[in-house]
């Protein structure tokens, strides 16, 4: 027999692994190795690729491709596939695909092609057995176990733990949108790949996709990073099996390790657990560590986690949040674990800085899959236009010096200066008393609808002075509004957020600089008003998500939920809106076309003179619309820009890829599978139409 291949050749995931001893091994001599490269790097037109394996011959280059399922997770990773592989063509490559089910159901084909393959090259042909010795392979039936660790080599050594785990966990009781991410990273896993993101809108359940993603990716060790506090104790919560609601045992549909012992996690940060004072020994001990981005340190001192762990300590990190991953703390742990597979999970598309997640996205689930899903509020942007050309503001410095801000550009640029903004104005108040107006009329219409649900508004502001200006003409257009910022003292700041929160409470709106931001869920939270222009899309996307997520206790279906967005057009926020509209499939050009509303006519929310709604279709009112950004004129006229129609459509456009995965399983155990159109009857049929 051959001297086996996956023991002299360099295998990341077991699916490599398979190829290399159940394929590559009985196909060719052992004197091929020199010519057979991992993870062989290829640039394309500015785009950077990696092959699992390179076979490079006097004139031919054969590129080895592996798939951990025979099918895809959705339509935009079917289709980068095939744009990716254009790409590998046009370099003169050669490309070989061999999927999990291929090496372990049709080994002795996967071998003769490849043979085939290497016979047309003059430097690879006298590699080539002539008499293969083909075994059956020792494959779980399950393609998640495609992206395990190899069985052999440095990469092999796992913990008892999570050697025994992985196969246990049950995908039953995931959503859909969760199973195929979790597909989708077992595909790039397996295929060698270490560096994916996959961007999940509101109501996705990235917290349960991590922990899955965890149990099922991890060799050593996982590393949960958050952005703060907040996030850091949703983990916390998901990782403890003691706490109702956990992600291990209390999911929906069922636990996630139905029989099997929890990780043993360790939540640093914590107030009993400071970073500085846990040993190395104790971060040894754990399966998984939670913990946040401040406290990752630069490894120059003792204290710092960074210090504590060698490079090969964590082999799966996850970012949650991960907008903000460009920066230096970021940088440092990836750095630092270098050999580690990272997800990065994110509901926006664009990091803080505006560039592109650095990362393979490998899954894409967007806000209107969210919609369409029920887990999402439907969406409408008001945007008005103010009296004034642009808005003065004003700074007054401590020793009575005033300065003035005018325009957006120029509030952009004092926004990093904390002493301007702290003490921040509008000068004349008349753009925000027509905010409020609007506002007013929003919340009016939110409380008839969510009755007996107390709909919330949450407004951004600039500095300490401008959150007070806002609430003091909030409180004069009848919305008890309180402010929340950094300056003020934690029990101030949770004795505010009470009474904000509590049905029993006595405020309605909170302006908020920076404070109630990524992770914060409050779904009552029914109308954001951003008083304040953004740099940077993420924070926007960020702010306006907070009252995303579906009421699951209203009286109102979750399909006729929505969220209204107040903004004003002197802030120069069309191109933010413009970029959630691409991603979610929405006509920029038709959205910001739309006539701007007239504050000045507003009167009492959105009823005519007479009493009756405007000169409206049957479709286009908030009951009959699934997801659309809506302008509004005056108190009639609506323009409907995503409607009913676009989300019925994506609707049935999931149900299909769904449909079309679970065929290809069926086919791959039927010798005589029935055509797909029959199979989708059949299914309808059984599952009553479902």
């Amino acid at each position: 027999m051959s001297t086996r291949l996956d023991q002299l050749i360099p295998s990341a995931s077991f699916l490599e692994e398979a190829f290399l001893r159940w394929v590559l091994t009985p196909a060719v001599e052992p004197g091929i190795v020199p010519r057979v490269h991992s993870q062989h790097p290829v640039t394309v037109n500015e785009r950077s690729y990696r092959l699992d394996y390179l076979i490079a011959g006097n004139s031919l280059q054969l590129a080895i491709e592996l798939d951990g399922f025979a099918f895809h997770s959705d339509r935009a990773a079917f289709t980068y596939d095939r744009l990716r592989q254009n790409d590998l063509a046009a370099t003169g490559l050669t490309v070989l695909r061999f999927s999990y089910d291929a090496v372990r159901l049709d080994t002795r084909r996967c071998v003769a092609q490849l043979q085939a393959m290497l016979h047309r090259d003059a430097g690879l042909s006298p590699f080539v057995v002539a008499t293969p010795h083909v075994e059956v392979p020792d494959m779980a039936g399950d393609p998640m176990r495609s992206a395990d660790p190899p069985r052999y080599g440095p990469a092999a050594s796992g913990t008892a733990y999570f050697d025994g785990i992985r196969a246990l966990v049950d995908r039953g009781p995931l959503r859909a949108c969760q199973d195929e991410a979790l597909g989708a990273l077992a595909n790039y896993y397996a295929s060698g790949g270490r560096h994916a993101a996959t961007v999940m809108a509101v109501g996705a359940g990235k917290t349960a996709l991590c922990v899955a993603a965890a149990l099922s990716f991890t060799k050593r060790r996982a590393l949960v990073v958050t952005p703060g506090s907040v996030i850091r104790g949703t983990f916390a919560k998901a990782l403890d099996p003691g706490v109702p609601g956990n992600v291990l045992y209390g999911l929906a549909g069922g636990p996630l390790l139905p029989g099997a012992r929890p990780p043993h996690t360790v939540v640093l940060d914590a107030d009993d657990t400071q970073i500085s004072q846990v040993t190395r020994e104790q971060l040894l001990a754990a399966d998984v560590l939670v913990t946040n981005f401040h406290a990752l340190g630069t490894g120059d001192k003792p204290g710092d986690l960074l210090a504590k762990l060698a490079p090969n300590e964590i082999d799966f990190i996850v970012v949650d949040e991960a907008h903000i991953a460009a920066s230096d703390s970021y940088q440092r742990l990836f750095d630092h674990f270098r050999h580690a597979r990272t997800l990065l999970m994110s509901a926006c598309f664009k990091r803080l800085d505006g560039k592109p997640i650095d990362a393979d996205v490998v899954y894409r689930y967007k806000l209107v899959d969210s919609v369409a899903d029920g887990s999402a509020k439907n969406l409408r942007v008001r945007r008005f236009a103010p009296d004034a050309a642009a808005t003065v503001y004003e700074a007054i410095w401590p020793d009575g010096r005033r300065e003035e801000i005018v325009g957006r550009e120029a509030l952009l640029a004092a926004l990093g200066d904390e002493r301007k903004m702290a003490r921040i104005t509008a000068r004349s108040d008349a753009s925000i008393h027509q905010v409020m107006a609007v506002t007013r009329a929003c919340l009016d219409e939110q409380a008839k609808l969510l009755a007996p649900v107390k709909p919330r508004v949450l407004f951004s502001a600039m500095g300490e002075a401008h959150a007070h200006q806002i609430a003091r003409i909030a409180e004069a257009h009848g919305i008890p509004c309180g402010t929340l910022h950094h300056s003020m003292s934690a029990s101030a700041i949770s004795a505010t957020r009470r009474r904000f929160e509590s049905d029993s409470g006595d405020l309605q709106g909170i302006v908020q600089l920076r404070m109630l931001g990524q992770g914060y869920d409050f779904p009552p939270i029914t109308v954001v008003v951003p008083v304040r222009p953004y740099g940077s899309f993420g924070e926007f996307y960020q702010f306006v998500g907070r009252g995303v997520r579906v009421l699951r206790h209203a009286s109102v279906p979750t399909d006729e939920q929505y969220m209204d967005v107040v903004c004003h057009a002197e802030l120069g926020l069309e191109e933010h809106l413009e970029a959630m509209c691409v991603d979610n499939d929405l006509d920029p050009a038709v959205l910001l076309d739309a006539p701007l509303i007239d504050a000045a006519s507003l009167s009492d929310g959105t009823e005519g003179s007479d009493g009756e709604r405007g000169d409206e279709s049957a479709d286009t009112g908030p009951a009959g619309v699934d997801a659309f950004v809506l302008y509004e004129r005056g108190r009639v006229e609506q323009r409907v820009v995503h409607d009913l129609e676009r989300v019925e459509a994506r609707r049935a456009e999931r149900g299909m890829q769904l449909m079309a995965q679970r065929y290809a399983v069926y086919a791959q155990s039927s010798t005589t599978p029935m055509p797909f159109e029959q199979f989708v009857e059949y299914v309808r049929r059984l599952t009553g139409g479902q």
